[in-house]
């Protein structure tokens, strides 16, 4: 059997900014009935703007792929 490798992800800070904007934005949009029509599009502009950025670092993530095969695999008992 051969040996699995990390793998590594680079999440981009404007990226997590943008999610961030996202999660926020739906947040406060689920509990209401009627959203206008400028609201959304001042989301809109704070996503591309953050999305748009590039000067930022990013952030490294290694990730064990041995880790995520054992949280994979399904239990024999269930």
């Amino acid at each position: 059997m051969s040996e699995t490798q990390d793998v590594q992800i680079v999440v981009p800070e404007n990226v997590k900014e943008a999610l961030s904007i996202v999660d926020g934005s739906l947040g406060s949009f689920m509990q209401r009935e009627l959203i206008s029509a400028s609201e959304v599009t001042d989301v809109l502009l704070d996503i591309r703007s953050a999305l748009i950025r590039t000067e930022q670092s990013s952030a490294d993530i290694t990730i064990d792929i041995a880790d995520v095969e054992s949280e994979m695999e399904v239990s024999a008992q269930a």
